[in-house]
């Protein structure tokens, strides 16, 4: 008997240390789900036991299960039921304390529970759609919740339900099996955006019956909650213009979702691709990793292997590792097939990355992402062949109006007898071609002249306007302008072309240039300036002069010592050497000093830049005629009394200046249709420009036609305006977005600029006239000629400067050799310099009476410093002389002050 007994505990051993045990509860249908829990735990090394469910609320054969189970000696469960089972389960789980992960919201969730729920929480839902219904400035939409849910997951939108930030905002539940009423009171009641809360098993039956009542058609808005959404096909949906946004927590870039999708391939025999899988089957691989993630923890940390332990659920036993495991499995951070696994320490995953996935027409496009609790929208460019490849367009033929005016529409010049499209050409022909090219459909023409207006008296609309709204035309393409008026009776696509309101008129005669034209290729700014530096450089010459000793000359070559010395900058030939140097004819005047020639080389370069710059100009003042217009814009125009002026009598351009509220152009319109101004048409109003003294008011793209063909027409002034032409067609059309992506694109390409260039500048005439020079010369003004300034200002600084020293440094000489004051040299010698008067400069030297002549000669040609030594002792350092003067008797300070006080200047 002992023997046995020591058999079975070695067996139950043997049991306990194998692969860990991880429990499983599912119902019975979901068959999937066990599949994916036995994939994923012999990828992790774990055995798999499942609980199956017979029926929801089957309290008593849950809980039942869950003991069983317990006593069979798991680690954990895994639940994949939701609702009040869960609640059950958890129940049992948290008296065993025995990990559970649940994979699906629940709406019965307490934060008293110690479960793990991998399903991303109400509040990342939250943050998310708010987001979302910002981003698409949603001002009212409608909340569809599945019978049974509590909202939780969009409780924050009804917050939002204010007259600030949106207009209304209604909540419809969908009850049973048949949502079409609740569908059908959304519609009449206006609504055209949906917030789509169901569980995944209900998408499927929500959007059959939305496309059913006609809630599935351009201009329709949805944001799906559910996860799953993408997992289906849509392939139905993806042409009919609805905009579908929803969710997706696999990252489709990962292997290891291939790779795990291949093993339950394998498993199930299915054969369906990493984008088709559900939620729940990819959280129940992330459920068993963080199990064995957790595991591997306690396992590190206890340097020993887990057992599970056998608990029963009467005796109230609790697995001693299991809080651990718990604890462990909240606060660590991994990476799954829904990338991070962070849960919050309520066990909730509130940080969550969602891939924003749209239905598009080319198929499911990741337009942004979730990721840190914010909102990054990066929509992806949509290729041609994608939008061309199928479309609710393709195949379809439409009928198109358009109207035969230059250059966006003609009827083509054949000697063949032209049927159907073939008949015509022009821009707006060949841009409806563009069109169907990429969307693949077909289209039949039909000219209509008249745009279409709204008549006040009789409150029609006729025309373009009227046809597409009566359904006999799809499209209307030409000069079509967006207006206000008309965006009330139809829709238009987006803009293919701006413009606005320009004044066409005729070239006016050339003038001949005017007498004293040559006075113009300066300003009048560059010739003041010139005259007040020419005057100011005269003083400043003759003020450098003056202080310039070099400057300072011998009148009598022969005489050796002479009694004075001359300086010829006078005020005479300072004029006279700054005149002959603008008129390039020189000066027998010529600066000797250093500084001098630096204020005379910077002027002679300024004098050089302003007669090359004045002569190369000159030349096209004296032939050039200009164009003397008798108006520059539409005030002058008005106030003209001699000049007509109008606008084609239907269109925008005459409506822009009956409605405008600018009194001037009130006063024009009643002018021009009170004296019959305005014209039938283009053509006429062109003609009258050519022949009469008229002005017409054009659309600046029609003034671009028209210039390129009539040379002696020009476009005054600017726009008056701003508006766009665009693509008519009828109200809540469901071509719109399609028509306006395959603008977007034929603008980013440049096709449209090209088929522009083509029907303007080549076909029909154009190019005729070329590029219009405009042969008004420009004046020279100071921006031009502030370099040369700047050269002069700069050599005169540098002339005054070395000038200034050369002064100073003979004052210092002269104060030393005479034993006198530095300041009283300096006084005299500024006296002199500044009366600006007398070319004559006296020597300073004492008198005869005083010494010799020789000595005196001797002692003032001694300008070295070196040699005032000797002369304040009076002796002479000159060898070469035999003879003394008699004043060397007298001390030398004596002598000094007798020279500075009989010292003056004339």
């Amino acid at each position: 008997m002992i023997v046995k007994l020591l058999l079975l505990f070695a067996c139950s051993r043997c049991v306990l240390t194998g692969p860990p045990n991880i429990g499983g509860i599912f119902y019975a249908d979901d068959i999937d789900s066990k599949i994916a829990l036995e994939v994923s735990a012999e990828k992790f090394n774990f055995t798999a036991l499942t609980i199956e469910v017979s029926r929801r609320g089957a309290i008593l054969e849950i809980s039942e299960n869950v003991c069983q189970l317990a006593e069979e000696g798991v680690i954990g469960f895994i639940d994949g039921t939701g609702g009040r089972a869960t609640e059950h389960a958890q129940a049992i789980c948290d008296g065993l304390e025995l990990p559970l992960i649940v994979l699906q919201h629940n709406d019965l969730y307490s934060r008293n529970w110690s479960l793990i729920n991998l399903y991303p929480s109400p509040l990342a839902f939250n943050m998310a759609v708010q987001e979302l219904v910002k981003k698409y400035n949603w001002n009212n939409f409608t909340v569809l919740y599945e019978r049974g849910h509590s909202m939780v997951k969009v409780q924050d939108l009804l917050k939002l339900s204010n007259p600030i930030e949106l207009d209304a905002v209604s909540v419809r539940e969908l009850r049973g099996d048949n949502y079409r009423e609740v569908l059908i009171n959304a519609k009449h009641s206006g609504y055209t955006n949906f917030v789509v809360d169901c569980s995944s098993n209900k998408l499927e039956l929500v959007l059959r019956q939305a496309q059913q009542v006609g809630l599935m058609a351009d201009g329709h808005s949805y944001i799906f909650l559910s996860p799953d959404l993408f997992s289906l096909d849509l392939t139905r949906y993806r042409y009919g213009g609805v905009n579908m946004t929803g969710f997706r927590l696999m990252d489709l870039g990962d292997v290891m979702l291939y790779n795990y999708t291949a093993q339950f391939n394998e498993a199930s025999g299915y054969a369906i691709e990493p984008d088709n899988v559900k939620t729940k089957i990819v959280l129940i691989h992330d459920a068993v990793m963080v199990f064995a993630n957790a595991l591997s923890k306690v396992r590190y940390l206890r340097r020993r292997e887990i057992e599970p332990a056998q608990l029963n659920c009467e005796y109230y036993q609790s697995w001693v590792y299991g809080s651990t495991l718990i604890d462990f499995m909240k606060t660590d951070k991994i990476n799954g097939l829904t990338r991070s696994l962070i849960f919050d320490g309520f066990g909730q995953r509130t940080d969550v990355f969602f891939d924003i996935v749209e239905l598009t027409p080319a198929g499911n496009q990741t337009i942004g992402k979730w990721e840190n609790n914010k909102l990054e929208i990066s929509r992806q460019f949509v290729s041609n062949a994608e939008i061309a490849e199928e479309t609710i367009m393709r195949n379809k033929t439409f009928k198109v109006l358009i109207s035969t005016t230059p250059p966006y529409g003609y009827v083509k010049e054949s000697p063949l007898q032209l049927e159907g499209n073939d008949r015509y050409e022009g821009f707006t022909i060949d841009l409806i071609d563009k069109i169907a090219d990429k969307l693949g459909f077909s289209y039949e023409f039909e000219v209509e002249p008249d745009y279409g207006s709204f008549n006040q008296d009789t409150k029609k609309w006729s025309g373009m306007v009227l046809k597409l709204r009566e359904e006999k035309a799809d499209f209307a393409i030409c000069d079509f302008t967006i207006t206000a008026e008309r965006q009330s009776g139809i829709d238009f696509s987006t803009p293919f072309m701006s413009l606005g309101i320009g004044i066409l008129y005729k070239e006016p005669s050339k003038q001949p240039p005017e007498m004293f034209s040559f006075m113009a290729v300066f300003s009048k700014e560059v010739w003041y300036y010139m005259v007040l530096v020419q005057s100011a450089l005269g003083v400043i010459m003759i003020f450098v002069g003056r202080i310039s000793h070099k400057e300072w000359q011998n009148p009598v070559p022969c005489i050796e010592q002479p009694e004075e010395l001359t300086n010829q900058f006078s005020f005479a030939n300072s004029v006279w050497l700054i005149i002959g140097s603008v008129m390039q004819q020189g000066s027998e005047i010529a600066p000797i000093a250093l500084a001098p020639r630096i204020i005379t080389s910077a002027w002679w370069f300024f004098t050089m830049v302003i007669v090359a710059s004045y002569v190369g100009t000159l030349v096209a003042f004296l032939t050039v005629e200009k164009n003397v217009l008798p108006f520059s814009n539409v005030v002058e125009l008005y106030e003209h009394k001699s000049i007509s002026y109008g606008a084609k009598s239907k269109g925008s351009t005459k409506q822009f200046f009956k409605d405008s509220t600018n009194p001037v152009y009130q006063k024009m319109y009643q002018k021009m249709y009170s004296k019959e101004w305005l014209v039938p048409d283009n053509d006429v109003g062109v003609d009258l420009v050519e022949k009469t003294n008229y002005a017409l008011f054009m659309e600046s793209t029609s003034i671009e036609y028209t210039i390129e063909r009539h040379c002696d027409l020009l476009q005054v002034g600017g726009l008056l305006d701003s508006k766009s032409y665009g693509i008519g067609m009828k109200k809540g059309s469901p071509y719109r977005f399609f028509i306006n992506d395959a603008l977007i694109q034929l603008k980013e390409t440049g096709e449209i600029q090209k088929l522009k260039d083509l029907w303007w500048k080549e076909k029909r005439g154009g190019g005729k006239c070329g590029k219009k020079q405009d042969q008004e010369q420009k004046q020279l003004g100071m921006k031009n000629m502030l370099g040369a300034f700047v050269v002069l200002g700069v050599g005169c600084c540098i002339g005054l400067l070395i000038s200034t020293l050369d002064m100073l440094w003979g004052v210092f000489k002269r104060s030393v050799k005479y034993n006198t004051t530095f300041k009283y040299e300096l006084i005299e010698e500024l006296k002199f310099a500044l009366k600006f008067s007398g070319d004559i400069k006296p020597v300073k030297r004492p008198q005869r009476a005083l010494g010799s002549a020789e000595a005196l000669a001797e002692q003032e040609g001694k300008d070295e410093v070196k040699s005032l030594k000797s002369i304040r002792s009076g002796r002479s350092t000159d060898t070469h002389r035999t003879h003394h003067s008699h004043s060397s008797r007298h001390s030398s300070s004596g002598l000094s002050v007798a020279f500075a006080r009989r010292r003056e200047y004339t």
